[in-house]
C-alpha cells in the first residue's frame, strides 16, 4: 500500500520518471516545429511583425505590412528577432522559443509544487500538462501566449512562496516576472495574478503582508521592468499604440465581442475541462478531492487562480481558447490531488469517465473525416483523420487494463496521448494546413522580379512567406488606383505585378487590365483568395 512506500525511494522513482517526462515532451514540442507554414492569423501578423522589428532593428514599435500594430506588447517579438538573428528567417525559428517557454512551465510547475506538496503530486501536476494537447498545440505556435503563460506561472508561484517563506527573493522573482509578463500580453498580465493572490492573503487573512515595506520596492521593481517600454512607444507614436492597445485591445475585447470571438458564459470552463483531458472527465471526483485538498495552502491557491481566469474570461464579451490558458498549470495542480490519491490507491478514475473519454476520442477521427470532406482542398486528405484513431485505441486498451492492473491502464492511456499528440500537431496538422492559398500561390507571386499589391483585403500570410525580408504589400482600394500605380513603374524593374484580393472583390478588377490566374479557399475559413495579374503594361 502506499502508506508503506518509503519516501526516499518514492522520491528517486518520481525524480526519475520526471526526468524522462521532460525528455518525451520536448521530443513533442520541437517534432517537426517547422513543418506547419505560417498561415494562421495570428501566427501570420506576430511572425511577420517581428520579423519587421528584427529587420530594421526598430525594437520599439511593432509594424506589420509597414503599419504600426497595436494588437500586443513586444516580449514575443523580441524573442523571435533573437531567433531569426540566430538561424535565420522561418517557420521553427519563429516557434522556437515558445516550445522552450512550454518545457520551462513544466519544469516550474514540477519544482514548486514538489516544493510544497511532495514529489508525486508533483510529477502528476506535470503529466497533466504534458499530454493536454492544447497546451502542447499552444507551445508550438508564433504567438505571445507561450510567453505570458511561462512567466504568470513562474511570477504566481514565487508568490505563493513569498506568502508561505516570506523570503526576499520570492517577492522579487514575483514583481520580475510579472512585469516580463506585462511585456507580453498587457495589464490582464498583472491584474489576474494580483487579484489571485489578494483573495489568498483574505483567505488566510496574512494581513502582514500589507505592512510589508518589501512589498512596495516590489512594486518599484515591476514598474522599472513593466513601464519604460510602454513610455518609449507612446512617445515614439504619438500616442496612437496606447490608444489602440489599452482601449480596443483590451478594454473592448473584454466589454464587447471582437472579430465574432463571442459565445455564452459556459464556453470558458469547457475550454478549460478540454484542454485538461484526458484527466478532466474524472472532474466530479475531482472536486470531491478538493475538500481535504483545500487544507493545503498550494492546493486552495491553485483553486483560487484556476477560479479567477476561469470566471473572468467567462465574464469577457470576446472569448478565446487562448485566453484562460495561465491557469492550466494550476488547474493541473489540482487535478495531480486527485491523481495523487489514485496513486496511493484512496480512489479510482470513475468507470462512466472511461465511458466519456472513449465515446470523445471515437468522435474524433469521425469529426476530422467530415471536416476535411467538407472542405474541398482538403476532402483528397480525409484519411489522414484515420490517424486520430490512435486516441480511441488507446484509451479502449487502457479502459480494459482497469481491472487486472491499474497502473497499466494509467501507461496505456499517457502512452497513447503522447502518440497522438505527435502525430496530430507533428504529422496530420501540417499535412492539412499545407493546403492553403498563401502556400500555394507563393511559389508563382516569389518567382523573378514580380511585384505584389493587393485590393481591400487579403490574407496577411502572404508576407511572412514571402521571400524579402522588407515585405510590405501596398493595398488599393479601387481599381482605377491599381492601375495609376502600375503604369508609373519602371519597365525594366519589374517583370510581372499580381494583385492579391477576395473572390467577392475581384469582380471590381474584371476587364481587360486584369486577368485572373487562379482562385483557392481559405480552409476552414469563409474567404477564397484570388490571384489576379494586371496586363496592360505587355
Amino acid at each position: 500500500m502506499a502508506g508503506n512506500l518509503d519516501l526516499n525511494t518514492d522520491e528517486k522513482k518520481f525524480s526519475r520518471l520526471f526526468g524522462w517526462l521532460i525528455g518525451l515532451t520536448a521530443i513533442v514540442f520541437f517534432f517537426r516545429i517547422g513543418a506547419t507554414p505560417v498561415y494562421i492569423l495570428d501566427e501570420a501578423k506576430n511572425a511577420q511583425c517581428a520579423r519587421e522589428m528584427w529587420y530594421h532593428g526598430n525594437w520599439i514599435v511593432p509594424t506589420f505590412n509597414g503599419e504600426l500594430r497595436t494588437d500586443k506588447p513586444p516580449l514575443h517579438y523580441w524573442f523571435m528577432a533573437l531567433s531569426y538573428t540566430l538561424f535565420g528567417v522561418g517557420e521553427w525559428q519563429a516557434r522556437l522559443f515558445s516550445a522552450f517557454m512550454g518545457i520551462g512551465t513544466i519544469a516550474i510547475s514540477f519544482y514548486f509544487v514538489k516544493r510544497f506538496l511532495g514529489v508525486a503530486t508533483a510529477f502528476f501536476t506535470a503529466l497533466v500538462l504534458a499530454i493536454s494537447t492544447h497546451f502542447i498545440f499552444e507551445f508550438r505556435l508564433a504567438v505571445p501566449d507561450p510567453f505570458l503563460i511561462f512567466f504568470t506561472t513562474l511570477g504566481l508561484f514565487s508568490g505563493f512562496a513569498y506568502l508561505e517563506e516570506r523570503k526576499w527573493i520570492w517577492l522579487l522573482l514575483t514583481a520580475v516576472s510579472l512585469g516580463i509578463a506585462t511585456l507580453a500580453k498587457g495589464p490582464v498580465a498583472l491584474g489576474l495574478p494580483g487579484m489571485a493572490m489578494v483573495l489568498l492573503i483574505i483567505f488566510q487573512k496574512k494581513w502582514w503582508v500589507f505592512g510589508d515595506w518589501r512589498v512596495l520596492i516590489a512594486a518599484c521593481v515591476y514598474v522599472a521592468v513593466a513601464v519604460p517600454w510602454y513610455v518609449w512607444v507612446h512617445k515614439a507614436t504619438d500616442g496612437a499604440f496606447t490608444q489602440g492597445f489599452f482601449l480596443e485591445h483590451n478594454l473592448q475585447r473584454f466589454s464587447g465581442k471582437m472579430e465574432g470571438h463571442g459565445g455564452p458564459f459556459i464556453i470558458t470552463p469547457i475550454i478549460v475541462m478540454i484542454g485538461m483531458l484526458p484527466f478532466s472527465v474524472a472532474i466530479v471526483p475531482v472536486i470531491k478531492s478538493l475538500r481535504t485538498g483545500w487544507k493545503n495552502n498550494l492546493v486552495l491557491f491553485a483553486s483560487i487562480v484556476a477560479a479567477v481566469y476561469i470566471v473572468f474570461f467567462s465574464l469577457s464579451k470576446t472569448k478565446l481558447p487562448n485566453y484562460p490558458m495561465p491557469c492550466y498549470p494550476f488547474a493541473a495542480l489540482v487535478v495531480a490531488v486527485f491523481l495523487n490519491d489514485c496513486y496511493e490507491r484512496k480512489t479510482r478514475i470513475p468507470k462512466y469517465s472511461w465511458w466519456i473519454l472513449l465515446s470523445i476520442g471515437v468522435a474524433l477521427p469521425v469529426a476530422g473525416f467530415i471536416a476535411l470532406q467538407m472542405e474541398p482542398e482538403l476532402a483528397p486528405l480525409r484519411w489522414w483523420a484515420i490517424g486520430l484513431a490512435i486516441l480511441p485505441c488507446a484509451v479502449l486498451a487502457a479502459f480494459r487494463s482497469v481491472a487486472s492492473s491499474y497502473s497499466k491502464a494509467i501507461l496505456l492511456l499517457v502512452a497513447g496521448y503522447f502518440i497522438f499528440n505527435l502525430y496530430f500537431t507533428g504529422v496530420a496538422y501540417p499535412v492539412v494546413y499545407r493546403k492553403n492559398p498563401v502556400t500555394h500561390f507563393q511559389p508563382l507571386l516569389s518567382k523573378g522580379k514580380n511585384m505584389v499589391v493587393a485590393y481591400k483585403d487579403y490574407n496577411p500570410a502572404f508576407n511572412f512567406n514571402a521571400s524579402s525580408d522588407s515585405f510590405t504589400v501596398k493595398i488599393f482600394k479601387s481599381a482605377a488606383d491599381i492601375e495609376n500605380y502600375c503604369r508609373n513603374l519602371p519597365a525594366d524593374s519589374i517583370d510581372k505585378v499580381y494583385v492579391i484580393t477576395r473572390t467577392e472583390f475581384a469582380a471590381d478588377l474584371n476587364d481587360s487590365s486584369f486577368l485572373q490566374i487562379g482562385t483557392y479557399r481559405d480552409i476552414f475559413e469563409l474567404p477564397t483568395t484570388a490571384i489576379l495579374e494586371w496586363r496592360e503594361r505587355n
